[in-house]
């Protein structure tokens, strides 16, 4: 097959569909969902076979979920129903573990047909980097805890402190605290933290308390790359809370604005390749 697919703001070759349609389909998102993966490929096979006109909801209901030829769309939802929940799951694929992909599928509301586009980068991303202010904007994510309820106490006046430790760096914004506490308990991936936040790095970390023992250990994590550019472990006996969140904060504040300098100097440094090529 050398023909293009042109269904989309994009020509695509059927074998680059065909590759991007196997990854989903054995992504962690729609692998245990077998209608669904079902219903994509039939309507994906057909608009590559030139029949997407044809794709009703009789045609869909006949083909993928085995209704009987006396189907009547009128009286069963089913395919309405589910391709509510395949949108659904292809946007959360895209957000998630599709993010990078090149290649995008999308039913637009309405139709049963899907179209393939490309995920093309704006042409002004060049210029976006060049305007971008030299100062880094950062989040404190809320720190998990573990112990008994003072070991919750310490760890919110912790990473307050650590917040007003950091804002008062030059060159380093942080994001209100009450705009991270959304993400506290929840396994979210520092990409999507860093696109919802518009941040290029979060601090996140815990801490654990035991008698009058205590550990506190903290990240620096780069929400471009998803990478763990510094961690930081901290063993102290509980001398006063005040002074030991004060003590603790200061150590980690010192080390993220370390870090956070050199992760400047190597952007500006790509910045300063791209511009002079």
């Amino acid at each position: 097959m050398n023909k293009l697919v042109q269904n989309g703001i994009a020509s695509l070759k059927p074998e680059l569909v065909q590759k991007h349609l196997d990854k989903i389909l054995t992504s962690a998102e729609m692998c245990r969902s077998k209608k669904l993966c079902q219903f994509l490929r039939f309507t994906v096979d057909e608009v590559l076979q030139g029949h997407g006109s044809e794709l009703k909801e009789y045609a869909i209901a006949i083909g993928v979920f085995r209704r009987a030829r006396e189907f009547d769309p009128g009286a069963d939802p089913i395919v309405r129903v589910q391709a509510r929940r395949l949108r659904a799951k292809l946007e959360r694929y895209y957000e998630n573990e599709g993010r990078d992909e090149p290649v995008r599928i999308k039913y637009p509301v309405g139709s049963y047909s899907p179209v393939f586009t490309t995920r093309i980068p704006p042409l002004d991303a060049a210029i976006t980097v060049q305007a971008a202010p030299t100062g880094r904007q950062i989040a404190v994510l809320p720190f998990s805890s573990v112990g008994p309820e003072d070991c919750q106490y310490f760890s919110e006046g912790l990473v307050e402190d650590l917040v007003h430790r950091l804002s008062s760096c030059a060159g380093v914004r942080v994001v209100a605290r009450v705009s991270c506490s959304e993400f506290k308990d929840l396994s979210v991936n520092a990409r999507t933290i860093g696109e919802r936040l518009s941040v290029s790095a979060v601090v996140s970390g815990s801490v654990r308390m035991e008698g009058i023992r205590l550990r506190v250990i903290a990240q620096l994590i780069d929400t471009k790359t998803g990478v763990n550019v510094w961690s930081g472990v901290y063993d102290q006996e509980l001398d006063g809370i005040l002074a030991t969140q004060e003590k603790i904060s200061r150590e980690i504040s010192d080390s993220v604005q370390c870090r956070l300098g050199g992760l400047g100097e190597q952007l500006r440094s790509l910045v300063t390749r791209v511009t002079t090529a």
